[in-house]
């Protein structure tokens, strides 16, 4: 069922722990022209519907939807990944994930779902637990305690929760990345993590797994377009793997002999 503008506004006014009032200070709009908006008894200016976008931080599909529900046409656009448009975007993930081997390079959604990757990185998924999957948080769930491939799998999970908390806490409850947060939390290992702190670990964070009968070691960075206005576009990520000890470093450069 679709909201109307007034259950967006409080809706997301309600999840940012703002009040009329502050929300009033912080848009420049009075406290009785929000409750008219919430109510239905007002309508938005399109500015105005941007400026609560910008305040209460909406994501670029929340701001088209909020759009939308007051009659005006969406902000962002939301363009098919093969469209000509995206070309000069597409190109350059691609050429990120050419330059970076012999070491793994990935494409992610904004659901955490891989959608491309380099051939070191085909390699080393071919390995993970995946189950079929294309999902980073079904290859958590999918390995076996018992044989593992993460052989850090707890610092793993605890850091992933703590990232899929922060996105979808800026997303809003209706947000798939809830769903797959939650997925991972209600994982009965995941009860007993202890990992309250990452600092005592290293400098990094590094992803242990055993692959291929060797135990590797990785640490990641992650890409993004910050200036992408493009919904889809907005949300692809590339995730970087880098050695994190010459045993790891000898393995990939190997593949690629």
């Amino acid at each position: 069922m679709k909201q109307s503008f007034g259950e967006i506004i409080r809706h997301w006014r309600t999840l940012r722990r703002y009040s009329q009032l502050t929300l009033s200070v912080e848009t420049g709009l009075s406290s009785r022209h929000i409750s008219f908006l919430e109510t239905g008894r007002s309508q938005p200016s399109r500015g105005s519907v941007l400026t609560f976008g910008r305040v209460l931080q909406w994501p670029k599909p929340v701001m088209n939807q909020a759009l939308l529900a007051a009659g005006f046409s969406p902000e962002f656009p939301d363009h098919d990944l093969d469209d000509v448009n995206l070309k000069p975007m597409t190109d350059a993930m691609a050429l990120i994930l050419e330059n970076h081997a012999p070491y793994p390079a990935i494409i992610i959604d904004g659901n955490w779902q891989i959608i491309g990757g380099n051939p070191p990185a085909a390699h080393l998924m071919q390995f993970l637990p995946l189950g079929g999957s294309v999902s980073v948080i079904d290859a958590l769930l999918n390995d076996d305690p018992k044989n593992p491939v993460f052989l850090n799998w707890d610092v793993i999970a605890a850091w992933t929760l703590s990232r899929l908390q922060v996105e979808s806490a800026r997303l809003g409850p209706d947000a798939d990345l809830v769903r797959i947060y939650n997925k991972l939390a209600h994982d009965p290992r995941c009860a007993h993590l202890a990992q309250t702190s990452f600092s005592a670990n290293a400098p990094y964070l590094t992803m242990q797994a055993r692959i291929d009968s060797h135990d590797l070691s990785l640490f990641t960075m992650l890409a993004e377009f910050t200036t992408a206005l493009d919904v889809s576009m907005s949300e692809r990520r590339v995730e970087l793997f880098f050695p994190a000890d010459d045993v790891t470093r000898a393995y990939f450069e190997a593949l690629s002999d």
